[in-house]
């Protein structure tokens, strides 16, 4: 990566021992920091497997550009802008991984963390060092947000910045808020939605703000599409946590805790998350330095218990500052099961042929053949519950630029992906009847919603069709038992990665009245077919009784 020909100052940054503090437990931090620094570490045995190696200078050289910056607000003001320790690391993740080719490895940064804790500060410097240190030949480099009057926020700070620093102000000229070098073309300037144009962009760096009050991933689109004819361009991502919960910010976050859990391996998309553990305890000041980095620095904990104080007085403020000040997304369901719990519970020695004769129950969730189509094999062994699962896509949707994903899974044989811009109901209905060969079927259960010519089909092939509506009524009971075989582990899977992610995906829903439990999702892009298809399997096994084992009749039935 070329650097700037603007000098640096020779100062060395101990970034790395925040990093160091957090996994010796000397620092609080919920699990999704400690998973992101755990990963750094991780990748600095591993990474150059992957074709990534970590350059101390290009981190330092990052990090000393923000000692020409100074504050422009507060007790700090006038005073050498030296970043926090939990800046000084990410700033140096970001900066510091390349790749085998020289640029650098993050693309796109994903930043959650509470109000009150620089994020302007800081960000105003990662943009000056993209716009200015970074060496870009006609550097373009914007502060996005949803509107003008917010995207401003930040950039404000940087012509402040600037205007404090004697060697910026040499360099760098400014004119009606945009920042440029005179006989160049390089350029800092806000970009809001509300802008006459966002069309012709060609971004070197851009800083999204405020991500989870963007109704839409319109802004996020023309920056990325716009990136494509840079060698190294860089999208920094930051916002608080919100309350809608189909907003793209909200999918950007569950996207991040996909990485940060391992779900997804994304080597170009950097993920941050500042939070709590237990959102019970919003009241615990243990649990507000584990959302707040800033703590004693740019968040005082005397202002913080005012805010929860008040809180506490008035419950309408409590969303307020769960949400601005603990960094907590409200307005959903809960989490089914970890990730980390579900993938205790996997075991890839365990194969599907050493079930051969043995009963099964097969759930069966067909959904539109534009989606995914999902099969789940349950077996019992005492009071041991075994499944296994298949995965079906068509060939059209996988091929999507935006599904990448999805071709991981099919590289890994767990995504059987048919011919087509349908997916082929007629290779699952084959794969049916070949179980049906295999194994002693009990029940075929499934949702007709989508697939009373396929259940016609398979009852002509002798298989025991059951109509199940997907109700909380159905749910609610193999939900908790699931939930209670998985903690004692006596459930079993064969870790199949694609499965996972659909399990990190299943959001419950809880009846406020009844006490019913229904699994949903949060977005469209959040796939949970394959938890629901276990889910339907299981709740037909559960019934299933020694006195109940032979049927009378196998022809299609409906609860």
């Amino acid at each position: 990566m070329a650097t700037s020909s603007a000098p640096i100052r020779q100062s060395t940054f101990d970034w790395d021992a925040y990093g160091r503090a957090v996994l010796a437990g000397e620092i609080p931090v919920c699990r999704w920091t400690r998973l992101g620094v755990e990963r750094h570490y991780r990748d600095m045995e591993t990474g150059h497997e992957r074709g990534m190696w970590f350059s101390e200078a290009h981190a330092q050289h990052a990090l000393e550009s923000f000692l020409f910056l100074r504050h422009s607000k507060g007790e700090w003001a006038g005073q050498v802008f030296v970043p926090d320790p939990w800046q000084q690391f990410w700033i140096a993740q970001a900066f510091g991984w390349m790749r085998a080719d020289g640029t650098r490895r993050f693309r796109t940064v994903w930043e959650e963390v509470p109000r009150k804790n620089g994020k302007s500060t800081k960000l105003a410097g990662v943009g000056i060092y993209l716009f200015f240190f970074d060496g870009e030949g006609g550097a373009e480099v914007y502060t996005a947000a949803t509107k003008m009057e917010q995207a401003r926020i930040t950039h404000d700070e940087a012509v402040r910045m600037r205007a404090a620093s004697p060697h910026l102000r040499r360099h760098i000229s400014e004119r009606r808020s945009e920042l440029f070098v005179r006989g160049k073309a390089d350029k800092f300037v806000p970009l809001g939605r509300d802008s006459k144009s966002m069309d012709g962009l060609n971004p070197h760096g851009a800083i999204l703000d405020e991500v989870h009050a963007h109704p839409n991933r319109e802004i996020y689109d023309v920056i990325k599409s716009g990136q494509g004819a840079r060698r190294q361009p860089m999208l920094w991502q930051i916002t608080t946590a919100g309350f809608d919960l189909s907003s793209f910010g909200y999918e950007q976050h569950r996207y991040a805790e996909s990485v940060l859990d391992g779900v997804v391996q994304d080597d170009e998309f950097l993920a941050v998350i500042y939070t709590v553990d237990d959102r019970e305890k919003w009241d615990d000041p243990i649990e507000w330095a584990k959302a707040n980095p800033g703590l004693g620095t740019s968040v005082y904990e005397d202002g913080l218990r005012l805010d929860c104080e008040r809180a506490k007085r008035q419950p309408s403020e409590q969303p307020n500052f769960k949400t601005k000040r603990l960094n907590i997304w409200l307005a959903g369901g809960e989490t089914w099961i970890p990730v980390a719990t579900w993938r205790e519970c996997g075991d890839q020695a365990l194969k599907l042929d050493d079930f051969a004769g043995e009963e099964c129950w097969i759930g069966i969730d067909l959904a539109e053949k534009s989606d995914i189509a999902a099969l789940c094999l349950v077996f019992r062994r005492g009071k041991r519950f075994y499944v296994f699962f298949r995965l079906y896509l068509n060939e059209y949707e996988v091929s999507k630029p935006e599904n990448q994903h999805y071709r991981r899974y099919q590289q890994r044989g767990e995504l059987v992906v048919t011919d087509g811009n349908a997916t082929d109901f007629d290779v699952i209905r084959a794969d049916v009847e070949a179980f049906g060969k295999r194994f002693k079927v009990n029940e075929v259960p499934y949702d007709p919603r989508f697939s009373a010519y396929f259940a016609t089909k398979l009852v002509e092939a002798g298989l025991p069709m059951v109509e199940i509506s997907q109700t909380s009524t159905h749910f609610t009971l193999p939900i908790i038992e699931v939930e209670n075989m998985v903690l004692t582990g006596d459930l079993q899977h064969e870790g199949n990665s694609m499965v996972e992610w659909m399990m990190g995906n299943v959001v419950m829903r809880v009846s406020k009245f009844s006490g019913l439990k229904h699994p949903t999702k949060e977005t469209n892009k959040e796939k949970i077919d394959a938890p629901v298809a276990m889910l339907l399997a299981m709740g037909r096994a559960l019934m299933f009784t020694d006195d109940a084992s032979v049927y009378e009749t196998r022809g299609l039935r409906t609860l």
